[in-house]
């Protein structure tokens, strides 16, 4: 026997695959603990007795769905993991020896021109089935009326546990004119990373929560080939994400609350002016342009940079295998101006059905499989996300993603949901590129800003 550790996949699997068996009925791992533990077992003592009685799976049964002509459905989504191909070509055998009859095909969009690759692919005449749609464009195909309305199967009876179990919110932000287009399905958290071996050599024991201190603890990391900070600065590389937190903790954001007007100036421009001066006054970071995203990852891994913005999967590649050769930990960005917010940046995808896809049905199957506990914890454990339900969390093997779920999630502020508002963001990017090089201030380049979104509204 080997004592290979085995994958979040196979302890899923064999998780589905251990059923507990009454002679007359069976009912599933998860059924069999919520019922004794409800009667006051303990949860050692319920696996214990679950283990011991544990059954063999039945043969999976031919599914109503599966008496109709084979389908074969069509799914694309961002690049989540450097493997993610590998990944889902397992995820495709394991979900077509569940369902016969359905093909599934996986593909995959590049983050940086999701927009424009989507656009092409709704206009084609052979439509993906299922679009991993984020909450930052999903309005705006939704008022195109390229995705299907799947009110009526999301709120089938059959389907009511299962609603239950995905947070309420993601359900509100699929309710557009009082259907529902979408289900929640995973969420990243755009967070910061540091080096706590440079911070001990520097003398510092905790990660500021004031911008004062940060500023200073910047320019003491900064000197003898390590830069103290550096976040995203090109629309290319999303740089937004690692932005907006500091502005969201002045109380700005890209609109209003009632999305009726921008909202960055003035209240962004302290937020702003600050990044701008780390960059272009206090040179704590390599020049503006000078890295891409990976490029500064891979600089942070080196332990050339103190303090990194970055996202959460970072984390599975820089602890696999023997892992970096310096203890890091997670943070947030300190609290705004006033002191009295403090945010991560935060946004989440959902699984729509495509309006003009001829296999519906099938794909609602898809769509149902991949929200379920079963599949989408142990991918987001693989991947480094976070999920959207709230009957259970990702089995994670690792402290940093353990800690972003507990302690960042929670504080997540997501994106507004408006028709517009990615290219609300992408737009008016250049002016806060201008504010980083020192070509403008903050105050300046968050007035440019809010004509440009005010001219989106």
């Amino acid at each position: 026997m080997t004592d290979k550790r085995l994958s979040p996949f196979d302890r899923a699997k064999l998780r589905r695959e251990a059923v507990i068996d009454y002679s007359r009925h069976s009912i599933n791992r998860r059924e069999f603990m919520f019922k004794m533990t409800a009667a006051g077992v303990g949860v050692a003592a319920a696996t214990r007795i679950g283990d011991a009685i544990a059954a063999p799976a039945p043969a999976m049964g031919v599914k109503r769905w599966a008496k109709q002509a084979d389908a074969t459905i069509r799914f694309v989504k961002g690049v989540h993991a450097a493997n993610d191909a590998e990944i889902w070509d397992g995820m495709k055998a394991e979900f077509e020896a569940a369902h016969p009859g359905i093909t599934l095909q996986p593909e995959f969009y590049d983050w940086a021109t999701m927009p424009e690759q989507l656009t092409a692919g709704y206009a084609s005449d052979d439509p993906w089935d299922v679009v991993y749609n984020t909450d930052q464009v999903l309005a705006r195909w939704v008022s195109e009326g390229l995705i299907a309305d799947i009110t009526a199967l999301a709120n089938d009876a059959a389907w009511a546990g299962e609603r239950e179990a995905i947070a309420p919110f993601t359900w509100d932000v699929v309710n557009i004119g009082g259907a529902e287009f979408g289900v929640g399905v995973l969420g990243a958290v755009f967070n910061i990373w540091y080096n706590l071996d440079l911070f001990e050599a520097a003398g510092i024991s905790e990660f500021p929560t004031t911008r004062a201190d940060f500023r200073e603890a910047a320019i003491a990391l900064t000197g003898d080939g390590v830069y103290g900070f550096e976040l995203r600065d090109s629309a290319a590389n999303s740089a937004f994400w690692d932005w907006f937190p500091w502005i969201h903790n002045d109380h700005a954001d890209i609109l209003s609350d009632d999305l009726s007007t921008q909202n960055v100036s003035p209240n962004g421009a302290a937020g702003t002016q600050f990044l701008g001066d780390l960059q272009s006054v206090d040179k704590v970071t390599p020049e503006v342009g000078a890295y891409d995203w990976d490029g500064a990852a891979a600089l942070f891994a080196a332990g050339r940079i103190a303090i990194l913005h970055d996202e959460s999967w970072r984390t599975t590649a820089w602890d696999a295998g023997d892992g970096l050769p310096f203890e890091y930990d997670v943070a947030m960005a300190p609290f705004g101006e006033d002191g009295t917010k403090q945010t991560a940046m935060g946004n989440f995808g959902y699984a729509t059905i495509s309006e003009g896809s001829e296999n519906k049905e099938a794909a609602w199957e898809f769509v149902k499989w991949f929200a379920s506990a079963d599949v989408i914890n142990p991918y987001a454990a693989t991947i480094g996300l976070q999920t959207v339900r709230v009957d259970s969390v990702p089995e994670y093997n690792n402290q940093h993603l353990e800690k972003i779920q507990a302690e960042l999630v929670p504080m997540v502020q997501p994106p507004q949901i408006h028709v517009n508002w990615a290219e609300m963001v992408r737009t008016m990017w250049p002016e806060v590129e201008k504010a980083y090089r020192g070509e403008q201030s903050g105050e300046e380049a968050m007035a440019n800003a809010a004509e440009i979104i005010n001219g989106l509204v």
